[in-house]
């Protein structure tokens, strides 16, 4: 059958995959809703990546079990408990914990008012690896909201994700700033720090318009069109202004060097309405950057369970299609900490690594941000530990299509995975898992996200301080690549090592073949 968008938004993404279903013969729907034999990345026609704004992962998933969150044995010592001058009541006097943001009690946390997590506070609070100055790093803020936290409850809907597909607990923004020079990571791996190209972005672009459009480097979408790779930015209107990087390229744009008329759709041309809409209809490209609106993008003073519903609609329009879920793989992740308090100090590039610093400053890796990855390939419950970030959703782009990034440096490539290892290539399973119904936030409930974010009062202080805990229990790993008889084809085993931690970035992890000798 044929189905058009007019069918989908009459009928819903249910009705519509009720209706593919229906044409397919009751044999072809057990294969489908069967586990299938051992798969691979070839497997997998379309790659979805959708940034969320500004949550950190110990902000989020600090108390999910067996994950290095507020229990981590090899955290830095000290690392949560932070110098706070603010605190004068509450002991530790002059110090700040994490703090639970009770979403059960009203104005109390569903919505806070935004951090800072400019460069210049991101740089102060990673304190070269030490990790030590988030409290005088946000002296300026309105509240003590940079240290708050969620815990499951909370958080049900993305909790339950994580429960029934695969977080990764190493996964880190790419530059210590904000969305701006994070976002570009995502799309060209990439800030220009030399500042040939309309760079160094160390700050957030505001766009009005295409005479904003300054920046001239090649992306990566650029290079997928050279290669015949279909590809498409689902940007809410309202996320153009600042989500979106790729309006700030002035290739984007007629009459400009190295314009094409296919980009005027692919940019400008689909929203996120319409990506909901092309999924469960089954006509994704092959690659899909996703920006939600600006209501459901999380940034704070925003809710996350606007995030949570905007999930649930994603989730809902990929599984309604028989044909396209089994092919698809979803990154959901955030651009940037936003500020909010993570304990892993990132690895960063020795000084003087080519393209890692602008001037003095090293760019990244950036502080931890969660990532949950959603397919048939990475369906189980998994936590995956390998060490990634924004340039390895590009990384997985290109080991699937063989289109080389440019501008990625040495460094990160050495640095970073390809995020195959986050997926259990060893036993897809293509059943839709159920998952609590997620709603959209009742403001009469939070009067206070509804607040413009110059009003909000700040959120409630702590009355007590004390070190959270995490959830109990064991997380497996993703199987990651196999060859065709299911056995993994590296079979690595992940040593944690802690020595010169603070100096280098955080505790290294190293990856030892099992039949290495000792």
């Amino acid at each position: 059958m044929k189905v058009t968008r007019r069918d989908v938004l009459k009928g819903g993404a249910g009705v519509l995959g009720a209706g593919l279903a229906g044409g397919l013969s009751p044999r072809a729907l057990r294969a489908l809703a069967a586990t299938a034999s051992p798969g691979s990345i070839n497997d997998i026609d379309h790659i979805v990546i959708l940034i969320q704004e500004n949550r950190s992962f110990d902000h989020y998933f600090g108390t999910y079990p067996d994950v290095r969150g507020f229990q981590d044995p090899n955290a830095i010592t000290g690392v949560f408990s932070q110098q706070f001058a603010k605190n004068t009541t509450v002991p530790p006097i002059g110090r700040v914990l994490p703090y639970h943001l009770n979403t059960s009690s009203t104005g109390a946390g569903e919505c806070t008012p935004d951090p800072g997590h400019s460069w210049g506070t991101q740089h102060q609070s990673w304190d070269a690896g030490a990790m030590d100055m988030w409290g005088p790093a946000h002296a300026g803020d309105a509240d003590w909201s940079f240290m708050g936290y969620y815990t499951r409850s909370d958080l049900p809907y993305f909790y339950a994700v994580a429960d029934a597909f695969t977080l990764c607990d190493d996964y880190h923004c790419s530059v210590l700033a904000s969305t701006t020079s994070n976002r570009l990571y995502s799309v060209s791996a990439w800030l220009d720090p030399y500042g040939t190209n309309g760079g160094p972005v160390q700050s957030t672009i505001s766009w009005t318009g295409p005479s904003s459009a300054k920046l001239t480097w090649t992306t990566y979408p650029e290079r997928l069109t050279a290669n015949g790779i279909s590809w498409t930015a689902y940007s809410s209107p309202d996320a153009d202004n600042e989500e979106n990087p790729l309006v700030d390229f002035m290739q984007f744009y007629p009459g400009n060097a190295g314009f094409q008329p296919s980009y005027t759709d692919a940019v400008f041309g689909h929203t996120f309405e319409d990506f909901l809409v092309d999924a469960a209809a089954g006509n994704l490209p092959q690659v899909s950057w996703v920006l939600t609106s600006i209501v459901e993008d999380e940034h704070p003073s925003g809710a996350p369970q606007e995030g949570e519903f905007a999930l649930q609609r994603v989730i809902d329009a990929l599984t309604a299609n028989p044909l396209t879920w089994p092919k698809t793989a979803l990154f959901w992740t955030y651009d940037e900490n936003g500020g909010f308090f993570d304990h892993r100090a990132p690895v960063t590039a020795p000084p003087g690594t080519y393209g890692e610093y602008v001037g003095s400053d090293v760019i990244g890796l950036g502080f931890r941000v969660p990532l949950l990855v959603i397919s048939p390939f990475a369906k189980g419950g998994f936590v995956a530990r390998d060490t990634f970030d924004h340039t390895s959703l590009l990384r997985f782009v290109e080991t699937r299509f063989g289109v080389e990034i440019p501008n990625l440096t040495p460094w990160r490539r050495s640095a970073v995975g390809d995020l195959t290892s986050a997926f259990n290539f060893a036993s897809p399973d293509t059943s839709v898992p159920s998952l609590p119904l997620a709603t959209p936030m009742d403001l009469t409930q939070h009067p206070e996200c509804a607040t413009e974010e110059a009003n909000m009062s700040p959120s409630p202080t702590p009355t007590s301080q004390s070190m959270p805990s995490q959830e109990s229990g064991s997380r497996p790993s993703p199987s990651g690549p196999v060859a065709p008889t299911g056995v993994p084809e590296t079979p690595y085993t992940l040593i944690e090592v802690a020595a010169g931690a603070a100096a280098i970035g955080g505790a290294w992890w190293l990856r030892r073949r099992a039949d290495a000798d000792e």
